[in-house]
């Protein structure tokens, strides 16, 4: 559904200088069927993932699976930058860290509770999408608070 290159476009900013090597297929299989899958179902994320749909993957479904993404690689990333400058992690360094990974689960939870409200609103455009398989149809979680309806 994404490209590794397409990660480190929509995910990290050009300061970074994060090479799209450094994304791999593992990455993102992970963030696709733990986070996107289950919003689109079976039948949508195929019939994305064959190269229908491309407004759809384009506008609403590369962001979120990016910031996943970016998400479950940014912890990876750190150790990865410790080891090569022989850094042991400082407690504050850790609580940074911690911050940072918060910061990127809020903003892919935002772009993933955004592609389920326009597919919520725009569902008769999209024959595949069965809003009842949508487990944020159900389920909201804010921080510590789970709100399930």
């Amino acid at each position: 559904m994404i490209t590794p290159q397409e990660v480190v476009d929509l995910a990290f900013s050009r300061e970074e200088l994060v090479h799209r090597d450094v994304v791999t297929l593992s990455d993102i299989a992970e963030a696709e069927c733990r986070y996107i899958r289950p919003i689109l179902g079976q039948e949508l994320a195929e019939a994305i993932a064959l190269g229908g749909y491309e407004e759809l993957r384009k506008e609403y479904v590369l962001p979120a699976l990016a910031a996943w993404c970016r998400y479950i690689l940014e912890p990876l990333l750190a150790s990865r930058c410790r080891e090569l400058h022989h850094d042991e992690a400082s407690s504050a360094e850790n609580e940074h860290l911690r911050g940072v990974v918060r910061s990127l689960r809020r903003k892919a939870s935002t772009l993933s509770r955004r592609l389920s409200d326009y597919l919520n609103t725009h569902g008769d455009d999209y024959v595949e999408y069965n809003p009842k398989t949508n487990p944020l149809n159900h389920c909201s979680i804010y921080g510590d608070i789970i709100q399930v309806y």
